[in-house]
Order: structure tokens, then sequence, then C-alpha cells
């Protein structure tokens, strides 16, 4: 089923979540495997594992958690899921793994200059254990924490929750940390770590169950690539690390053709809508998000620029997505419920 779009990308926000690209939409799954993986890096020039059409629905399961990271931190092997020693098969060393991500996927007919909608239509842990760590010179307070240290969580993943501490459990709120699309061909290989204009490692634990993440294409196929399963992250991240575990879920992909090409990742829930700052200065950051949000209500609402300022001032939250990425991030949240039509 092809459901390439023809509306104009000024309208893409207002399309809403469960709307279009259903009913016969071919189903695909792609669980990660030694084959269906790369890890820690975007490149243009990588082949898909797998084509899809817009408006195909997959099943992802993600794998976070190199067993050899568990083991060095004495977990005895058979608490250890087998699978993750399949998946993680022939990686040298004992890093934890995070940016190990599913695809990438190619979307027929997606070209530089459209836009990949991805509906988020489910997300939930499947995997008991978790991992977090700190290391030296990297999150938020490198001159308190100059030293290296990981952590393995359990997750009761019947009840969704995290078992951080006794007496300490934490909702389960997942969602995936990396959702990128193969950035420009002239970038050639970029690591995973920064987020971009591709999206990436974006972080934002608004993007769970019921959200839509919108990107930029910007090669042939799109290329879509996702992993980086959080259980649960607090906005900002400040230690560099998740409750990083392995997900299952569901994604719809649905191809923008034409229309005003997007500069920035944005997003939408069933209560806001979000545009995106990157940049590793927070208050550039934080200008780019209120930029593209001012761009939004221009576009959409028919506000003057000078009156979308305004507004913004008056009923939008910008949220420090994160600050430990290299390139930092905030999200602009501005409410739904305010627009009458």
């Amino acid at each position: 089923m092809r459901l390439t779009h023809l509306t104009p990308l000024v309208a893409l926000l207002l399309v809403p979540a469960g709307a279009g690209a259903q009913g016969s939409a071919t189903i695909h799954d792609l669980k990660a495997s030694p084959a269906t993986v790369h890890r820690n890096f975007f490149d243009a020039s990588l082949k898909p594992v797998l084509t899809i059409d817009s408006g195909d629905i997959v099943r992802l399961e993600t794998a976070t958690g190199n067993p050899r990271w568990f083991e060095k931190l004495g977990v005895p092997k058979d608490r250890i899921p087998a699978e993750l020693y399949a998946v993680y098969e022939g990686v040298e060393g004992d890093g934890r793994g995070d940016h190990t991500l599913n695809g990438p996927m190619a979307v027929r007919g997606a070209a530089p200059g459209d836009t990949l909608e991805i509906r988020i239509r489910s997300v939930e842990v499947r995997l008991p254990i978790a991992g977090q760590s700190f290391t030296p010179n990297r999150g938020l307070l490198p001159d308190e924490f100059p030293y290296e240290k990981g952590r393995v969580t359990w997750i009761d993943v019947g009840r969704q929750v995290v078992l951080f501490a006794p007496g300490i459990e934490i909702p389960a709120r997942p969602f995936w940390g990396v959702i990128g699309v193969a950035p420009p061909a002239g970038m050639g290989r970029v690591p995973s770590g920064p987020p971009n204009v591709f999206g990436g490692n974006l972080d934002n634990p608004d993007l769970g169950a019921g959200s839509t993440l919108y990107l930029p294409v910007h090669v042939a196929g799109a290329l879509l690539s996702v992993g980086d399963g959080h259980a649960a992250q607090g906005y900002g991240e400040v230690s560099l690390s998740a409750v990083e575990t392995s997900l299952k879920g569901e994604i719809q992909v649905v191809l923008h053709k034409g229309g005003r090409p997007l500069r920035w990742p944005r997003a939408e829930t069933a209560t806001h809508y979000i545009t995106m700052g990157l940049d590793p200065d927070l208050d550039q950051a934080a200008r780019i998000a209120t930029r593209e949000m001012l761009d939004f209500l221009v576009e959409t609402k028919g506000l003057s620029r000078e009156d979308a300022y305004l507004l913004a001032s008056a009923a939008m939250n910008l949220v420090v997505t994160q600050v430990v990425d290299g390139t930092k991030g905030v999200h602009a949240l501005m409410p739904k419920a305010i627009f009458r039509k």
C-alpha cells in the first residue's frame, strides 16, 4: 500500500496521529541481530536491511546491553538474556552498546527535500535487565564524578516498573533515544552520539507511545534507523545515561512529498506541538527551538510573527531535553488545547 502524501508541509503537524496510512498497510518485523543493526554511527552509504512503502508498519525489537558489560559488573551469565549474546556476537570490547540501531530502513520514493513522519504506535520494555553509568569527563558534573561507575538495574517487565533500589521504583516511560535518518551524503559517516538535522540521538522522553516525529529526508530512501532503548530518563539525562534497556514496539512510517522542507526535527503528542533546537550552546539550542515554533505558528495558525512571539511567551514551555551529548537539546512545547480551530 503506497500512501505518499502530497499535502503541503505547513500542515504536517495538523495531521492527526491516527489519520490515514491505515487499512491494508503491510506489517514488517525487524528484530535486532548481527545482520540487521549498525552501531554508533549514521552513514548515507549504508545498505538498507529492510525496504518499506509509505504507510507500512514496522514491529521492532531493539537490543541494548552487551552481555560482557553485564558480566564485568558481576551479573551471572544465566541471568543475562541469551538473545543479547546473539545480537552482540563478534562485538569487540565490553562497552554497553547502547547505540545498537535497527536499520537502516529504506522508504520507497523518499528523496531529499521530503519529510518522513514516524508514528510511534507502541513501545514497551521487553527484557528485565538494564544498565546505567557515568564516565570521566562526561555528564553534567564531571568535576564531581571524575571516575567511572556502572550500575545494573533490574526491571519488572510485567508491571513495567524500574526497580532502582529497595524502596525506589520508577514507572517505566519507555522510548527510543535514537530515531534518525541518514545524514546528507556530504557529511560522510558521523557518530551517533550528537543529534543533528537528521534526528538521531534526540534523547527526548516525550517521544514515547502515541507521539509522532517528523524528520527531513536528506538522501534517497531516507534510511531510517531506530534504537537506544530507554526504560526511563529525566529531562537533561544529567549523568549521560538513561535506564538503558531493550524495547519492543511498532512504528508507522508515512512519506510526505514536496512542500516546504523541514530544517530541524519536529514532533507532536496528543497534547502538544513540539519543535526542537540542537546546538553545542544551550542558549542557541533554545533560540532554534523557539524560532522553529514561531515558524510553525505562522505557517499553520495564521499568526503574524510578532503575535507568534508573544503567544510563545504566554503559552510555550522550553524544556532542556539533554545536556550531555556534545550537541545539547532543547524542545519547545505548545499546548494544542489553546487552539479552538
